[in-house]
């Protein structure tokens, strides 16, 4: 009976959490473990995805980039693989979960290891030294990535299961879309099948609820619940400014909140990258990429005031959309210099003059789109731009572009109109296998250097965490 006490005794002090005490007097942790974690991803971005939001603000609004000229120029540049265990592309969910949990998953599954075991995640372990968590998304808060870093699902469409993991583990800031599933069923806009309440269940564990940017703003207390929408949140060309948050906004309230004497692991997703990039749409990959810039640059601020206690992360999961500015022909008559374009600043100027994202013209087009309708949104939303007849008739007829070019075929036909205006071209509407740029400041940020797997991330993120070199 005695060895049986004795036994679970040392099962309770090893799942108990580490206490806040871990942390040093002056904020660092154990061993020079970052007291302030931020760690932003920009889903779907590719080294190509960066450099042309880097030239289109150069040049339409001479500014630079916080994300190149202070996070990378100060810190440290990594460069990482992205395939997942059973695929030399990569979904998002087995990209968060090696970026998480230190191990190579299978698509689709939510930090469970390709081995079917169940590592412990980053964001576990900073919980477990005291710290207060964060995730917020301009997706819908249970999708694959911010999950990945607090749910162990092997599904990870069982939105159920990861709203019940979240129950669990009580982050103190869950701001994003997805109100669909918050619902109970019967309610306007739920997408509920069983009986359970989840609103209900995070206000019984003193969760504040807001669902407008001004009510975000009002918001305190310790634990903080923002829904901003029934699915995603809106692409920055369709945002309503005054009253849905942008991935600034987001990040700014998440600062005010879980900043504190634990500390905080902050996790900020900008999906809208990858979103516009499944539309080709490279008008709002570069509006949405500057919000995520300005969202870069309130940490960047803060690390300023605790650069002996911070670590700032700012990587992407994967390439989607396989994006260039290229050479191209004018029509395929000839292939002399003299029928040849090549992308430059000019284009840029011919982009600001879009107003409205690629999805959102597709739904004004509807689900019928007739040759007069095309002619008028293209007169409202892209003066300056010529749609060529085969796109055209992509559009009236909903057909697919191609093999590789088949999410939103009238977005993709539109992104395709873009191309041919500003020689900035897709190859395709899903993920590469393209390896991802990552930039590190602050504490440990040395360890983000290099070329290594996105396993790797997640295992130098844990041994940081825990107050362990890694290699």
């Amino acid at each position: 009976m005695r060895k049986l006490i004795l036994t679970l005794a040392a099962i309770v002090i090893i799942a108990a959490p580490f206490p806040a005490r871990a942390q040093s007097q002056n904020g660092r942790g154990a061993n020079g473990a970052p007291k302030y974690v931020f760690l932003f991803l920009s889903d779907g971005a590719g080294a190509a995805h960066l450099e042309i939001a880097r030239q289109y603000r150069q040049h339409i609004h001479n500014e630079g980039m916080v994300i190149v000229d202070k996070i990378m120029k100060e810190g440290s540049i990594g460069v990482m693989t992205t395939h997942a265990a059973n695929s030399l592309s990569t979904d998002s969910a087995a990209a968060a979960t090696a970026m998480a949990a230190g191990c190579k998953a299978k698509i689709g599954a939510l930090g469970v290891c390709d081995d079917g075991t169940v590592a412990v995640s980053a964001m576990e372990i900073a919980r477990r030294r005291g710290m207060k968590l964060g995730l917020a998304t301009n997706s819908t808060i249970y999708d694959a990535s911010p999950a990945a870093f607090v749910c162990h699902v092997p599904n990870r469409k069982d939105y159920p299961a990861i709203l019940r993991r979240y129950l669990e583990m009580a982050p103190d800031v869950l701001f994003g879309g997805g109100l669909d599933q918050f619902l109970a069923k019967g309610q306007p806009g739920s997408q509920r099948t069983d009986d359970s309440d989840p609103l209900a269940e995070f206000a019984k564990l003193g969760y504040q609820s807001a669902r407008t940017l001004p009510e975000l703003q009002r918001a305190g207390g310790d634990k903080v619940l923002g829904l901003f929408g029934l699915t995603e949140m809106s692409f920055e060309l369709d945002r309503d400014k005054q009253n849905e948050p942008s991935v600034y906004d987001l990040t700014q309230a998440a600062i005010r909140l879980l900043h504190g004497p634990r500390g905080f692991f902050a996790f900020i997703e900008s999906e809208n990258i990858d979103r516009a990039s499944h539309a080709n749409d490279i008008a709002s990959v570069i509006h949405d990429y500057r919000e995520f810039d300005r969202a870069v640059g309130l940490a960047y601020e803060f690390y300023k005031k605790y650069p002996r206690e911070t670590l700032i992360l700012v990587a992407s999961d994967h390439e989607s959309g396989g994006l260039g500015m290229t050479l191209a022909l004018k029509d395929l008559s000839s292939s002399k210099g003299n029928n040849q374009v090549a992308g430059n600043h000019s284009d840029f100027k011919k982009l600001q003059a879009v107003k409205i994202s690629l999805q959102q013209a597709a739904k004004q087009l509807g689900s019928n789109p007739k040759s007069e309708a095309v002619d008028k949104l293209m007169a409202d939303h892209f003066p300056g731009f010529t749609l060529a007849p085969e796109y055209r008739e992509k559009i009236v007829n909903s057909q697919y572009l191609s093999r590789t070019i088949f999410a939103e075929p009238v977005a993709n036909a539109l992104g395709m109109m873009v191309a041919n205006n500003t020689q900035i071209y897709w190859q395709n509407t899903a993920h590469s296998n393209v390896p991802v740029l990552v930039g590190a400041l602050g504490v440990g940020a040395e360890r983000f250097k290099g070329y290594y797997d996105n396993a790797d991330f997640g295992k130098k993120l844990k041994a940081l965490l825990e107050g362990k070199k890694h290699n």
